[in-house]
């Protein structure tokens, strides 16, 4: 047993450090989006349908307000069973408010997570081939990275090639 530990020691010892001949860059994805030709039209699209929705919902939440107050006015002059119908029939516009606001929120959600998909898959091509072009071994997303040397960074090679491409 002590032969096959002392074995294992003089190994570790006596193993050189290797140097790796692998190129390794890293690109930062958020910056090519932010910076883009089609990372901009994709926030700007995104954002006039979120501004169409707020602007949808918000419309339909000033209803709701002014059909409370209406309600709430109207609770000394009516019958009770009036009141209560009202009370009801304004129980379910808010209930279909919720609905629709839910759905308008996971539509959203879901477009957006298509155009972001749509992006990541167009860029991928495009790093595939700039791999192929400048013989890359790996490419890394750059918030996984601790320290790098700047020389590595490939953010602005790619955000040119998108830019031309698209």
């Amino acid at each position: 047993m002590k032969n096959i530990f002392l074995n294992f020691i003089i190994f570790l010892f006596s193993v050189s450090l290797a140097h790796s001949s692998e190129k390794i860059v890293f690109i930062d994805i958020d910056y090519i989006l932010n910076n883009s030709n089609i990372g901009k039209n994709i926030y700007k699209e995104l954002e006039i349908i979120n501004k169409k929705n707020i602007d949808l919902l918000t419309n339909k939440e000033k209803k709701i307000q002014e059909k409370k107050l209406s309600i709430e006015k109207m609770k000394n002059i009516s019958s009770e069973e009036k009141i209560q119908k009202d009370i009801e029939l304004f129980n379910e516009e808010v209930e279909k408010y919720r609905i629709e606001k839910d759905d308008l929120v996971n539509d959203f959600k879901i477009l957006k997570d298509d155009k972001l998909n749509d992006f990541l898959q167009k860029l991928s091509q495009i790093v595939e081939n700039y791999m192929k072009n400048n013989t890359i071994d790996l490419v890394v997303e750059k918030n996984q990275i601790f320290l790098g040397n700047s020389n590595n960074d490939i953010s602005d090679d790619i955000l040119e090639l998108v830019n031309k491409k698209y």
